[in-house]
């Protein structure tokens, strides 16, 4: 209803039934009643909020009225058309300013009615002239009563369309303000007008909706009434709708907090408003508005807004509703996965936000049936949702296998296990299907849109390696971290590890995703350490406890264990501080630290329990009824050692290096200081920080060029997991000096010139070559004999000669 408002209305018809008292006195008897329906409405009715800041409206009558004699049966509001008196508490007034009984009744509420559709239907009982009439409503109201009379209080600024209420609050029988003039500010004096209250008012009103914008003098007073352009619009954000999309747009005015009416209307048909919201422009003078579109028909629509105050109304252009298709499939045919593991499926939607999904046979036949209904809520027409094949058992007491990413934008809406399986899902093939809607395909007339096939593998342990970790740099709590490790060769592959460092077990292991949740939650410790819930154990003990002796076991819990989880390639990272770990017996007795000063050989058993609180993750029929799955791996947790390479002495100059080995992880930084020894002046400490490279190497470089020969120095070395430092000592020696641009070096005496071959003729010398001319960068001694030769020189060119003749005459 266009302008209606249940908070406005309550103050209007609160003033009427206090008018209906009035009214209801008058029909007692017959002469009475002929003598009060004398009287006529004068018109004018008008609806405003007073100088006061009261809601009222004024019903002016050219006689008097005995307020005694009027009831509700007299009076009615009417807003649009709609009885509005009965949802409305009013009081009434009644006053004269004529001095001749005539009166003028007012209804007092206590909010204004935003409506343009206002009616005031009068019986005959109080008025000749009985019926519906109009009252105009005026958003506005100045006082042209304080002051001068006749003068407003200041300039006005309305919207076109708006009415403006001038109301005189000095009136009474022996002044009133009439003749006041409202004339535009042009120089043609295109509009001109006298106004006055009229017969028994206090107010008259100035409807802006036919004149131009601009500035308007008020009683010429120097005061202005300035008509603006209220600026309402409204925008379609997409004018073909598929039907169960809604139909979204905005207005827009020039104005906040503007009481508006936004209504959809079936364009195509008999004009009627399917659709409607009241409510106010925001602060920046919008409101984005969405119908939905679910229970409508098909054709063509618009959005009509309009402005309660001004009554100005503007409609969109055209909105085409249709019917679509609806339709859902499986992204993938097949689906393929582990037993135990967390199944991961994309479905893809047309012509609605929801599908359901369907796993098994509904009449039960393949041992499961489960259900879930999705909802693509971001509008890209599919969602990707996972289910836990663990949580379909009937004894996890979890009812909820579905689920989405938690910063998905899609949801999962609903979902059930009407058929759960007694024990984990056994491998195999299993039907899955999709219904576009919120139904599973079983029960909707079109049967499934998409079907699919999940394969269900056999789960099994694959392998169970060995790596060790900087107990310095590596501090995991994601997959992130242990990856970024294993990339700056924080984490190596290994079974030898420093007490101290991290003990890193590499499992690879299918069919424990859905267990240990490891889809979403990469950090599983808990999960994984509580044997009371689940079927898997990891145990680490003694592999050489010594004759008559029980092997103890590592204490592991979530204090010196984190396992990390890259669940999608069934890998699972346990790693131990094996310096935040106690050897004790099996009764957790006898716990003592995992010793630091000496070598402990350790067997690690990964251990899957056979029929487990009734969940059978063993291989089907690869292991005996009472035999569980195990997996073993030795390893040795080994006293840190650093050595320091020989020999200890370095020269005076830079570029020193000192270096060794160690069996700490890689990665590791170690503390090394070179420190002059007692007497040494000048005294100097020299320090580093050398990284433990993958070989277990590590090496500093140092400048001693500034000691002196004969300097003594200790070496240092020390980490945070070694009992205590390595040290060496040293001296610092005379330089080696190597002189890069040192002469040609002399033949050697000891070796014997050959003599040369007698029986070979000496060659004659080429004559055509030309004597090679001294090297002039090159200092060279006076020739003695055969220029540009030296002795050794021509004496080898001879023997050459001749080995040659003798080679040519054989």
């Amino acid at each position: 209803m266009t302008g209606t408002n249940n908070k406005f209305r309550a103050v209007v018809l609160a003033a009427l039934m206090v008018f209906s008292v009035f009214a209801g006195t008058v029909a007692f008897t017959g002469s009475a009643a002929a003598d009060q329906a004398s009287q006529d409405y004068v018109g004018g009715a008008v609806h405003y909020e007073n100088v006061s800041g009261s809601e009222v409206i004024e019903v002016p009558f050219d006689g008097p009225i005995d307020s005694d004699s009027i009831d509700a049966n007299n009076f009615t509001v009417l807003d649009d058309g709609d009885n509005v008196s009965s949802q409305i508490n009013y009081a009434l007034s009644a006053s004269s300013h004529d001095g001749s009984g005539n009166v003028q009744l007012i209804l007092n509420g206590n909010s204004l009615i935003n409506s343009n559709d206002l009616e005031v239907d009068l019986s005959s009982t109080v008025a000749n002239s009985a019926g519906e009439k109009s009252v105009a409503f005026a958003s506005q109201t100045v006082d042209i009563g304080s002051g001068t009379v006749g003068e407003p209080s200041s300039n006005v600024t309305a919207y076109q369309g708006a009415t403006v209420a001038f109301e005189d609050t000095s009136a009474d029988n022996n002044s009133a303000v009439s003749g006041f003039s409202i004339e535009d500010n042009e120089d043609d004096f295109n509009y001109f007008q006298s106004f006055s209250a009229g017969e028994n008012s206090t107010v008259f009103f100035f409807n802006t909706g036919d004149r131009e914008l601009g500035e308007y003098e008020l009683n010429s007073s120097g005061n202005y009434l300035t008509i603006r352009d209220l600026g309402l619009s409204v925008s379609i954000d997409d004018t073909n709708v598929s039907i169960g999309d809604d139909i979204e747009g905005t207005v827009n005015a020039r104005a906040s907090n503007q009481n508006i009416e936004v209504e959809l209307v079936d364009d195509g048909g008999d004009g009627d408003v399917v659709d409607d919201i009241g409510t106010t422009t925001s602060g920046q003078g919008e409101y984005d508005f969405a119908f939905p579109t679910s229970s409508l028909d098909a054709g063509d629509y618009t959005v009509q807004v309009t402005d309660n105050s001004s009554g100005v109304e503007v409609e969109s252009s055209t909105i085409t509703l249709s019917e679509t298709d609806e339709d859902a499939e499986f992204v993938d045919n097949t689906i393929t996965q582990h037993r135990g593991d967390i199944v991961e499926m994309t479905v893809e939607m047309e012509g609605n936000d929801y599908a359901t999904i369907t796993v098994g046979e509904v009449d039960g036949s393949e041992g499961v049936v489960a259900n879930a209904t999705v909802e693509d809520e971001n509008g890209d027409g599919q969602v990707t949702v996972y289910l836990n094949t663990y949580d379909l058992e009937a004894g996890t007491g979890s009812s909820q296998p579905f689920a989405v990413d938690d910063d998905s934008d899609d949801s999962v809406t609903s979902q059930d296990v009407s058929t759960p399986t007694q024990d984990l899902i056994d491998a195999g093939e299993y039907d899955v299907e999709v219904a576009a809607g919120q139904s599973p395909a079983a029960d909707t007339s079109g049967g499934a849109d998409g079907v699919a096939t999940l394969v269900l593998e056999e789960r099994g342990t694959e392998s169970l390696r060995m790596w060790t970790g900087s107990s310095e740099e590596l501090s995991p709590s994601d997959l992130e971290d242990v990856n970024e490790a294993l990339a700056n060769n924080e984490i190596t592959q290994s079974s030898e590890v420093a007490v101290g460092d991290w003990a890193v077990h590499q499992l690879e292991a299918s069919g424990f995703e859905g267990l240990l949740d490891a889809r979403q939650n990469e950090e599983v410790t808990t999960r994984f350490l509580n044997e009371t819930d689940n079927p898997i154990r990891l145990t680490i003990e003694e592999a050489s406890p010594g004759a008559n002796q029980e092997a103890q076991n590592l204490s592991l819990s979530d204090v010196n264990t984190t396992v990390i989880a890259d669940g999608a390639n069934d890998t699972y990272f346990i790693l131990v501080d094996t310096g935040d770990v106690d050897l004790a017996d099996s009764d957790g007795t006898n716990k003592n630290a995992l010793p630091a000063d000496d070598d402990t050989a350790l067997e690690t058993n990964f251990t899957v329990v056979k029929d487990d609180a009734g969940f059978d993750f063993t291989p089907d029929g690869e292991f005996d009824d009472d035999e569980n799955e195990e997996t073993f791996l030795t390893w040795n947790a080994n006293e840190p050692e650093v050595t320091i390479d020989t020999p200890y002495n370095v020269s005076a100059s830079s570029g020193q290096t000192v270096s060794g080995t160690t069996n700490i992880a890689p990665g590791t930084e170690l503390n090394l200081r070179v420190r002059s020894q007692d007497g040494v002046s000048p005294s100097f400490l020299k320090t580093a920080s050398p990284v433990i490279q993958p070989d277990g190497s590590w090496s500093a470089e140092f400048d001693f060029s500034g000691q002196n020969v004969g300097d003594e120095y200790d070496i240092v070395v020390n980490s945070n997991i070694l009992a205590s430092a390595e040290e060496e000592s040293g001296t610092v020696v005379e330089a080696v000096m190597t002189d890069t641009d040192t002469a040609t070096p002399e033949p050697d005496t000891d070796t014997a010139t050959p003599e040369p071959d007698t029986d070979t003729a000496t060659p004659e010398p080429d004559t055509d070559t030309a004597t090679p001319e001294p090297d002039t960068d090159t200092p060279t001694s006076t020739p003695t004999s055969t220029p540009g030769f030296g002795v050794v020189v021509a004496l080898t060119a001879l023997i050459a000669a001749a080995l040659l003749a003798v080679r040519r005459e054989n």
